[in-house]
């Protein structure tokens, strides 16, 4: 069967989980499934990431559909009118959209992944027009497509409460840790790529995420000026600057010694591996996620993690985390200081129980059935 896979939507870099999904699906898709072809289309800014990705993929051909996704407007007459020409052309016979957005007309099946509905929750994490596009797109693409893919229980039942969706419409396909953060680099690696990265070998407490307002880092910031005092760590925050930032950076500016926070907007994969490895503690202090991609990544790298109880959270981290209040910096501060005061047996206890729970969720179950609802798709 010849799969068609709507990467139009991916800018390396810049759509967070989004581009992890599509970026770790794929080749595991590719390689369970030899006897379908895979028709990736792709654009100006990801062709030549995608083409490395799965240049060892036999069954997957890479359809250069010449637009700039980083033009809005390009792209999105590229997807309704150039697109299906080129499924045509190519002879697909169903298409996945990764990316939040269908085809408008399609004379073939079409599966969508929404996931989540973080526009309808926290619309202040985006400016009004993007608000009123994202949520136009992926209203109409719960509409228009056969089957949903979405990434958690919580995510599906956020559809269901906001649209009209049938229950049966939508298949949970769960992300995972890439099966890099659980191969333990060599101390001397992660040592030099700290001090590379950090400029320093203290001690530190690690944060992975973009400064939207729901992400709630300015909480993770407040909470480490209230321990800083008693502790030698840092708190290292890795990602972008969003429609979040200046509440972050008033809550570093509050802190005694600001300098103790450390800023990285973007690190190189095996980067990200060697500061979760040397971190003493992850803490995300989010108050809404679809799934909750940076918590499975710190459980799986080995590292105690700290986080709300909030949206698909507890999905993910089951009994092996450390919880806290959303928004309660004072019930962050506690919780750092209890995981940081574990003696070594239990710190390892910990760990180990929150690892053995994140090797329960794998990219290639996810590629199994998002493979296997579109080809269910085609025999209808």
């Amino acid at each position: 069967m010849k799969i068609g896979v709507n990467a139009l939507f991916m800018i390396p870099g810049e759509v967070g989980g989004t581009e992890t999904c599509l970026r770790k699906i794929l080749p595991c898709a590719a390689e369970a499934f030899p006897q379908d072809e895979f028709i990736i289309f792709a654009n100006d800014e990801n062709r030549t990431v995608l083409a490395s990705d799965l240049r060892s993929c036999d069954n997957v051909s890479l359809v250069d559909m010449r637009v700039r996704a980083t033009s809005r407007w390009r792209r999105a007459l590229c997807e309704q009118f150039a697109l299906p020409k080129a499924l045509r052309r190519t002879g697909v016979e169903a298409l996945w959209n990764p990316g939040n957005a269908a085809l408008m007309y399609s004379k073939i099946p079409q599966a969508t992944t929404i996931y989540d509905m973080q526009f309808t929750r926290f619309p202040e994490d985006f400016s009004r027009r993007e608000h009123f596009v994202i949520r136009k797109l992926a209203l109409d693409a719960l509409k228009r497509s056969d089957k949903v893919f979405t990434i958690s229980e919580f995510s599906r039942q956020e559809i269901l409460r906001n649209t009209n969706t049938p229950f049966n419409k939508i298949e949970v396909v769960p992300s995972a840790a890439s099966e890099i953060f659980a191969q333990r680099l060599p101390d001397a690696f992660i040592a030099e790529r700290i001090m590379t990265l950090t400029h320093a070998s203290d001690p530190y407490i690690l944060c992975v995420a973009n400064t939207y307002p729901h992400k709630s880092v300015e909480t993770a910031v407040a909470a480490f000026g209230e321990v800083a005092g008693e502790i030698p760590h840092r708190l290292v925050l890795v990602g972008k600057p969003r429609r979040g930032e200046a509440a972050v950076a008033a809550a570093i500016a509050k802190l005694p010694d600001p300098g103790r926070v450390v800023r990285l907007q973007y690190v190189a994969e095996t980067d990200l591996v060697a500061l979760y490895q040397g971190a003493d503690l992850f803490v995300l202090p989010t108050k809404y996620e679809g799934f909750g991609l940076p918590v499975i990544e710190a459980m799986t790298a080995g590292v105690p993690v700290v986080s709300t109880r909030e949206a698909a959270v507890p999905e993910v981290g089951g009994d092996t985390i450390e919880y806290v209040h959303a928004g309660d910096s004072a019930d962050f501060a506690r919780a750092i200081r209890k995981v940081l005061a574990f003696d070594k047996e239990t710190r390892s206890a910990f760990i180990e129980r929150a690892y053995a729970r994140s090797t329960k969720f794998t990219w290639n179950e996810a590629a199994k059935i998002i493979v296997e609802t579109i080809k269910g798709l085609n025999v209808i």
